[in-house]
């Protein structure tokens, strides 16, 4: 079944240590993003992959080439690591020989990024920028890349060597800022190394280890 990760959507790690530990024994992975890892993030990660806990650690690093390569020094042995396609080839590519021991993904373009933003910076439509990192992500032979869920399944066509995470899955909320938000039952064709970021629909509801159980149960079948 394709792998479940819980996004860690806080600053403080007592509240975000309360999560991994409620949700842990039915969790695939917890996302650690750049507001919770600021400051002890690096020795509370450390201590979570000690304790045999799986992360995803989404730093979207982009910088040149010789910076992320550096800065690669100081990552711990996470499950997945994200990188900025827009970083381009050079980048990512030293940053994959940096650390062979990570598995990297490529992030195309974030949710919250509207067609009209994509079209006016890019001058084409959210789909080609995807679909071009990536090809790029393809080429420097990333793990895989961040795709928005209503492209995924033509990524996966088009690109079967890449492992996809998706991002912005919703079970029922209202799409908010995501812009490319799906829902979670078209994804049922997913991988069983792919991944799937569920977050406050299920951190926030009342009973958060039954409604995971359910959705494991939904994709599952």
């Amino acid at each position: 079944m394709t792998r479940i990760c819980i996004a860690l959507n806080t600053n403080d790690w007592k509240n975000a240590i309360k999560i991994v530990e409620s949700l842990r024994e039915e969790a695939d992975m917890f996302k650690v993003g750049l507001p919770l890892y600021l400051g002890k993030g690096k020795n509370e990660v450390e201590a979570l992959i000690r304790d045999g806990v799986k992360v995803f650690l989404d730093l979207k690093l982009s910088d040149i080439p010789s910076v992320v390569s550096l800065s690669l020094k100081e990552i711990p042995e996470v499950e997945l690591l994200t990188l900025n396609g827009l970083g381009g080839y050079d980048m990512i590519k030293r940053a994959i020989d940096e650390r062979p021991d990570l598995n990297i993904a490529v992030v195309t373009l974030m949710t919250s990024i509207s067609e009209d933003w994509a079209g006016r910076i890019f001058k084409k439509g959210a789909k080609g920028v995807v679909i071009n990192l990536c090809r790029l992500a393809a080429e420097t032979g990333a793990w895989g890349a961040v795709v928005p869920g209503k492209m995924a399944r033509y990524i996966r066509k088009n690109f079967k060597g890449l492992n996809l995470v998706v991002a912005g899955v919703r079970i029922k909320r209202e799409m908010d800022d995501h812009h490319f938000a799906t829902g979670i039952e078209s994804l049922k064709w997913m991988r069983k190394d792919d991944v799937i970021v569920l977050g406050r629909e299920i951190t926030e509801d009342k009973d958060p280890l039954q409604t995971l159980k359910r959705i494991k149960r939904k994709i599952a079948g």
